[in-house]
């Protein structure tokens, strides 16, 4: 009726409403293409860095520093990581640093293998159980978990020796078995052939020495984050993707079908088939290599924790990701024989994870990462939320 009664048909305003109908029309349109745009963008983003269904996989403590790991299905941690993780260490006391995986003096310590076993009746919590399946000649033997004060006082405090050119003390590790005739210590000296102290952390924190952008003010606890015997950061957290792409690129290199792999990238052994990297599926890369403390599942681009910059779980705790972790020479030791290959993974992985302009001769795998609160607990299923992330801009992709 209110059409009849303009006249359209007639009415000299007809052309001015029809020009000012089809605008708002074309602005309604445009306007949605743009939100439309918009959120297609933002969302793409979102599935692209951050993956969806962002789940913990696996959490992993490794009791004694270069020693084998643990899965876990849940672990408590405090601004130092994860309950047990590094919280003992073996000291070379020749060199009086840390023995490590890293160098033939200490590649044996990967097939060393603590257990935790708990015991809340008990007054130290339970003990240590540390096993050498590849030397039935060498006794296992325990140690507390949590040594009671008065157990403390009769153990020896051993300071000064290096940990990557900080200065570091331990408490000289007793057994728990009053029968026990070896000391640790003189058990693990046995086994690897040189003079070694087994040592647990003490209250003294060690600081974070390497360079990383973080704030201290961001986090609860006072004084800024610390570590107990870690190379650098409290955690590590990589995911399910980024070791089966890794694992893909290295055999592929491995047999020279990809870019790379003829410079550098065959294993030391001999050709195939005799060559296990270059055997299809035949060498696994696992994980355990890497040393992480927290495995994500639902990551949909390769190494998309790159970009990370904050994630919060399911509880509401909170984890700052700092920077990306530098690889060194562990890695290439295989942790199911206690064997190094000279070349693999790290040649064929320096072809393309050499990312970080603050470390442009290594290679990067993983995320350090610092928990926001003083105190939790992570369990496998928890959800992950990404907070904050960026294109990392402190860090340079090739």
């Amino acid at each position: 009726m209110l059409g009849i009664g303009i006249g359209f048909t007639s009415s000299p305003i007809r052309p001015l409403l029809v020009l000012l109908i089809g605008s708002a029309s074309l602005l309604i349109v445009t306007r949605k293409k743009s939100i439309s745009l918009y959120l297609s963008k933002r969302l793409r983003r979102v599935e692209t860095i951050h993956g969806k269904n962002l789940k913990i996989s696996r959490i992993l403590v490794y009791p004694i520093k270069s020693c084998a790991g643990i899965d876990l299905s849940s672990s408590a941690y405090d601004q130092e990581g994860f309950e047990f993780d590094r919280k003992w260490m073996i000291v070379d006391v020749e060199k009086n640093k840390q023995l490590s995986a890293r160098d033939n003096r200490g590649i044996k310590a990967v097939r060393v293998f603590p257990s935790i076993k708990k015991d809340l009746s008990s007054p130290d919590g339970g003990v240590l159980e540390v096993t050498f399946p590849d030397s039935p000649d060498t006794p296992s033997f325990t140690v507390p978990l949590n040594p009671t004060p008065e157990q403390l006082s009769t153990w020896d405090t051993y300071g000064g020796f290096s940990l990557w050119d900080w200065s570091c003390e331990g408490y000289v590790v007793e057994s728990t078995a009053p029968d026990t005739f070896y000391t640790p210590s003189e058990i693990l000296t046995e086994y690897f052939g040189r003079p070694v102290l087994l040592v647990m952390n003490t209250p003294t924190p060690r600081p974070i020495t390497e360079p990383m952008p973080f704030d201290p003010a961001r986090f609860t606890y006072s004084g800024g984050p610390t570590v107990r015997y870690p190379d650098a950061s409290p955690f590590l957290i990589c995911s399910n993707a980024s070791i089966d792409d890794a694992e893909a690129k290295v055999w592929a290199m491995a047999r020279g079908e990809l870019r790379g792999g003829v410079a550098g990238c065959t294993p030391d052994d001999a050709a195939e088939p005799t060559n296990a990297w270059a055997r299809k599926n035949a060498k696994r890369l696992l994980i355990e290599r890497f040393r992480p403390n927290v495995v994500v599942s639902g990551v949909d681009e390769l190494f998309g924790e790159d970009d990370w910059q904050e994630i919060t779980t399911t509880d509401n705790l909170s984890f700052v990701l700092p920077a990306r972790c530098p690889r060194c020479m562990f890695p290439n030791v295989d942790t199911e024989d206690g064997k190094r290959d000279a070349k693999m993974p790290n040649n064929a992985m320096m072809q393309y994870r050499k990312v970080d302009k603050a470390a442009p001769t290594k290679y990067c795998f993983g995320m350090y990462m610092i928990p926001v609160e003083g105190a939790g607990v992570l369990s496998v299923g928890d959800e992950i939320l990404v907070t904050r992330s960026a294109v990392n801009p402190k860090l340079e992709s090739k």
